[in-house]
């Protein structure tokens, strides 16, 4: 007995188009509309305090690869940054941006097999009348650290330098997002 081969009726890409289907387009509207109600908002749109429109960052690094997320990251968030303080001028000051690594594992060798690789940035912001020298907006000195462990693989050593490299970079990004979000709880206060 031979077996026929089926064939199945594949209709056409046009036949699955948004127009044909009304009731999709209806619950992505829903949806929308939902996680706009609920505060949703995409990812670096941060509401800075209305003090903090004009901006200057004070740094003894200003060219470091940090700075220049933090001040791509205020611009972003409508913040105008200017090149000294003045009068309504807030003043994001950087007092201390800090790179370190601990060891937490040995191997047979005593050598290191595994690290704490820790990103920490001490940080305050004022912003000062200076008829009056009087605080309109102050967030005292605080301190965001982010740690991540670090697999040290003997065989790749070159590997291994990249990867911390890489590891940094991603911990300045976090720590300017948790330093936006934390001056964005300042603006709701």
């Amino acid at each position: 007995m031979q077996q026929r081969a089926r064939f199945f009726r594949v209709s056409s890409p046009a036949a699955y188009s948004g127009a044909s289907y009304p009731a999709y387009w209806l619950v992505g509207l829903l949806c929308t509309v939902l996680l706009s109600g609920c505060g949703f908002k995409l990812r670096g749109a941060y509401q800075l305090p209305e003090a903090m429109q004009i901006t200057w960052v004070e740094t003894a690094q200003p060219k470091s690869d940090f700075i220049r997320r933090l001040k791509r990251g205020l611009k972003s968030s409508g913040a105008q940054l200017v090149d000294k303080a003045s009068d309504n001028v807030a003043v994001l000051k950087i007092f201390n941006e800090k790179k370190t690594k601990r060891i937490v594992s040995l191997d047979a060798n005593g050598r290191a097999r595994e690290y704490t690789l820790i990103y920490a940035v001490s940080f305050s912001v004022k912003a000062l009348l200076l008829e009056f020298e009087i605080p309109e907006f102050e967030i005292p000195e605080q301190t965001v650290q982010i740690e991540r462990d670090f697999v040290f693989d003997t065989e790749d050593v070159l590997g291994n330098s990249r990867e911390e490299v890489k590891l940094y970079q991603e911990m300045e990004q976090d720590t300017v997002r948790l330093m936006l979000l934390r001056l964005q709880s300042k603006a709701k206060q």
